[in-house]
């Protein structure tokens, strides 16, 4: 029940934050606000490591299956993170001064809107069919839940706010789901992510 509160804490900081960059509370908590993003993801990652350490200790071995699908979510986890810290800088790629925040619609992100969605899933899920259990299948889904609906918020009310472009971006690309287009899209521009582009 713990772990369950924490995701919950956990994504209530990130839209707090998102309401932020999206000018919700005026300028006076800024610096504080900033600060939730970064408080949302250490308590996801604590509580996801201490879900996983008690999970491990349970085990009486290895199986292949196992070693196959932790390896499976150790690529989901670097997929995430590179999407989120890495395939967009954000004073290159999300931002450019000069003309207002502009979406970036090369890369990971011309695969879709929300391509972390796909790699947080995959990753909570891979953790499961690694290590079983009732209670990372439970954090395993209701985190992927919150995500969802996150996302969804995101992409309804706050990115349409920070980004002048949004709605010709969400015209142009899939929203989670990629396609024939988008897959082509994200791997002939994947090299040149950090160039801003309109499509």
């Amino acid at each position: 029940m713990v772990k369950i509160i924490i995701g919950g804490v956990a994504f209530l900081l990130f839209i707090i934050y998102d309401l932020e960059q999206a000018d919700a509370f005026g300028r006076q908590f800024h610096n504080i606000v900033r600060l939730f993003f970064l408080l949302g993801f250490v308590f996801l990652t604590f509580s996801t490591i201490n879900v996983v350490r008690m999970q491990v200790a349970t085990l009486a071995f290895w199986k292949f299956h196992s070693a196959f699908f932790l390896f499976c979510a150790v690529c989901f986890l670097f997929l995430l993170i590179y999407t989120l810290f890495f395939a967009l800088p954000f004073q290159e790629t999300y931002i450019v001064q000069d003309v207002g925040n502009r979406v970036c619609a090369r890369g990971m992100y011309a695969l879709c809107r929300h391509p972390g969605v796909l790699w947080f899933t995959g990753f909570y899920l891979s953790l499961w069919f690694a290590l079983g259990g009732l209670q990372l299948l439970c954090i395993a889904l209701w985190y992927c839940c919150l995500n969802l609906c996150y996302v969804i918020f995101q992409d309804r009310y706050t990115f349409p706010k920070i980004f002048f472009d949004y709605a010709h971006y969400r015209q142009q690309v899939p929203f989670l789901i990629p396609n024939r287009k988008s897959v082509r899209q994200c791997l002939s521009t994947l090299r040149k992510a950090g160039d801003l582009r309109e499509i």
